[in-house]
């Protein structure tokens, strides 16, 4: 991998872990965690590493729920208001 495409990995890392902050600012980690069926603890450790510790489900339900597109969540950004 060259360093152009890690630093656009690391772009794509950090553009889903802002997304997923946005959303707790809205929806609270307890809400969301019962979206998963996940405790709050599990939530907050898969919130270290969102882009590995998030199944393509899990942040499909997310979206859903969220009533975001999933495209948007995933490799968008997301803006509040």
């Amino acid at each position: 991998m060259t360093a152009a495409e890690c630093k656009a990995r690391a772009r794509d890392h950090q553009r889903l872990e802002h997304n997923l902050r946005l959303i707790q600012q809205i929806f609270t980690v307890a809400e969301l965690s019962e979206v998963l069926g996940v405790s709050i603890n599990t939530w907050t450790n898969r919130m270290k590493e969102p882009w590995r510790r998030f199944s393509y489900d899990d942040l499909r339900a997310i979206a859903q729920y969220c009533r975001i597109d999933f495209v948007k969540l995933v490799d968008g950004e997301l803006k509040i208001g």
